[in-house]
């Protein structure tokens, strides 16, 4: 992944970082509202490498479609902004400026064995 990063973007991540996917074999949406979950990690996985930049650019990449490069301003980002699997960290930065956090723009280069579309989560 930081090989990866370092020739899409011209420089080195700050980290790379991966969680295992999984399922959930009970409580499916209901840990965010309190309820009980019994979720278990299975041999699939999503992984990110992450470096901030100095200014409000968001750079956002995946391996499952290298060629393809979202460009984004944080400071247009909000809701209904952005299409695609780009919204998800696009919201997630979006959503920790509005709580508060002090965002810069970043590059993002996501990964991901999980198979899209099966219903499981990463």
């Amino acid at each position: 992944m930081a090989e990866a990063f370092t020739r899409l973007f011209g420089h080195a991540p700050e980290g790379v970082w991966a969680g295992p996917g999984r399922v959930n074999l009970i409580g499916e949406h209901t840990d965010y509202n309190g309820g009980y979950v019994l979720p278990f990690a299975i041999g699939r996985g999503a992984c990110a490498a992450l470096a901030r930049r100095r200014d409000r650019t968001v750079r956002l990449a995946t391996m499952l479609a290298p060629d393809e490069v979202v460009r984004a301003d944080l400071d247009a980002a909000g809701p209904g902004r952005a299409a695609g699997w780009a919204a998800y960290p696009l919201g997630v930065a979006w959503a920790l400026g509005q709580a508060g956090g002090d965002v810069p723009g970043f590059d993002l280069l996501a990964d991901s064995t999980v198979p899209v579309g099966a219903g499981l989560s990463s």
